[in-house]
């Protein structure tokens, strides 16, 4: 599924979606990374985030 912005929401089907840049941390046990420029789509009405495709590929590769 490709995301634009102003998509409607698919969680709650009444929100738009925005284009979001953060930087992310993730915790594992002792260990904890952030990961800059991680893209995510959030609804302005449930407040609920999809991450992007390609965030979720770059992403993966570097928890790995």
């Amino acid at each position: 599924m490709i995301i634009k912005e102003n998509d409607t929401c698919p969680i709650c089907g009444n929100g738009k979606l925005k284009r979001v840049v953060r930087t992310e941390t993730f915790t594992y046990k002792e260990w904890t990374i952030d990961i800059p420029n991680y893209v995510v789509w959030e609804c302005g009405s449930c407040g609920e985030s999809i991450v992007d495709k390609q965030t979720l590929k770059d992403s993966g590769k570097i928890l790995k």
